[in-house]
């Protein structure tokens, strides 16, 4: 699937937006509301945040018309049951996903999750069968994909593949105040789902294996590594390496990181920022690939949450799947949990083997018994997530 922000908001022109409640009122939670409040496609009924104060600073900083018009509450779910809402966005911390979506699905409200899905593997089997359970569309906002660059990408590698070698490099010195600074393993938690997300698409490709290495150099404000590379193998047969570090001084990245993608019959290059660069054995071909990609990139269009936000409500109307739905986000999140796995075992990590492995914590946790023969059901994890 390739989303089209443009043609959605013409489709969308003239009808009734949806009532959303965003939970969680900090820093991500306030650009959703931003994000929510400014849609054609949306209108900021509630804002809801376990701290005092937080939903009313949240709304004044939203851009909304009448603040006074916007709920608040403590509990998000209550809210959005409350106020009417067609569905809630979650951009609470990563502890928080799993309990609120569960009570947010089982309520019969669509959601609309910050990545990662949730605090760990085993609690994201969890939400996909909770899903399956109720029915209620899920979709986790991996926003990268949304860059139009990504799109064209896709396309190119569709038209000019199979992939043989993927690379995503990433360096900007950052030392983040906070529970980063203590966090296990906090680049790849952080930064790595969104490479390895937009891998992902690009390429058409699913995780098979990984190696990856750590290393914490003696200048660091963090207490784990922060600076890490990996080496995915993927369903096509390619690989895919990512590396990234907060710990390098100089020459910065863009937060995209930059890519190069070398394919059977044609490669490219993206700096994270700017048009990628195509290439092909043929100089004619390659001129008119990249003035083709300058004209499909003229027009401006909405990215990132703006367009996350789009798809979502498109996707709610037309009664479709979502890009990014909870089973076809679970392998980049599990690549990020892969890749935490073999820095930690120090040896090449299955994805298939951890998937089962937090099946059968997830099976042990699970306290709802429906949701558990949901996950005792699958014959594996992997052909769950296909069967959708």
């Amino acid at each position: 699937m390739i989303a089209d922000p443009n043609a959605a908001l013409a489709a969308a022109e003239g009808r009734e937006p949806l009532r959303a409640v965003v939970v969680g009122a900090g820093g991500m939670g306030r650009w959703w509301a931003r994000v929510v409040a400014a849609s054609a496609m949306t209108e900021l009924v509630g804002i809801a945040d376990l701290a005092e104060g937080m939903p009313a600073e949240a709304i004044a900083q939203s851009g909304v018309a009448d603040p006074a018009a916007v709920a608040t509450g403590a509990d998000g779910v209550d809210l959005a049951l409350e106020v009417g809402a067609d569905l809630l966005i979650n951009p609470t911390v990563p502890v928080a996903h799993h309990p609120v979506t569960v009570k947010a699905l089982h309520a019969g409200i669509p959601v609309l999750g910050e990545k990662p899905v949730t605090e760990t593997l085993s609690e994201a089997l969890s939400l996909m069968a909770h899903a399956e359970l109720t029915g209620v569309p899920f979709m986790v906002s991996q926003s990268r994909r949304f860059f139009p660059q990504v799109r064209e990408l896709r396309r190119f590698v569709a038209a000019h593949g199979p992939s043989v070698m993927t690379s995503a490099f990433f360096s900007l010195f950052t030392e983040m105040e906070g529970y980063r600074r203590s966090q296990r393993h906090p680049l790849l938690r952080d930064m790595g789902i969104h490479a390895f997300d937009t891998a992902r698409y690009v390429l058409d490709a699913d995780p098979v294996a990984v190696t990856a290495r750590g290393t914490r150099p003696d200048w660091s404000v963090y207490a784990h590594d922060a600076s890490v590379t990996a080496t995915f193998e993927m369903s096509d047969d390619s690989l895919f390496v990512y590396q990234g570090t907060w710990n390098a001084r100089g020459l910065p990245t863009y937060w995209n990181s930059e890519w190069r993608i070398g394919a059977q019959h044609g490669s490219a290059t993206w700096d994270g920022t700017g048009a990628p660069v195509l290439g092909t054995e043929d100089e004619e071909e390659t001129a008119s690939l990249n003035a083709a990609l300058a004209q499909a990139l003229e027009t401006p269009e909405p990215d990132q949450i703006d367009a996350s936000l789009i798809e979502f409500v498109t996707s709610l109307r037309a009664g479709r799947r979502p890009m990014c739905e909870v089973h076809e986000n679970i392998l980049s999140f599990a690549m990020v949990e892969a890749a935490v796995a073999s820095v930690d075992r120090g040896e090449r990590v299955e994805v298939d083997a951890l998937l089962e492995e937090a099946r059968a914590e997830a099976i042990a946790a699970e306290a709802d018994p429906d949701a558990r023969a949901i996950l005792q059901g699958w014959s594996s994890v992997r052909e769950a997530i296909a069967s959708r």
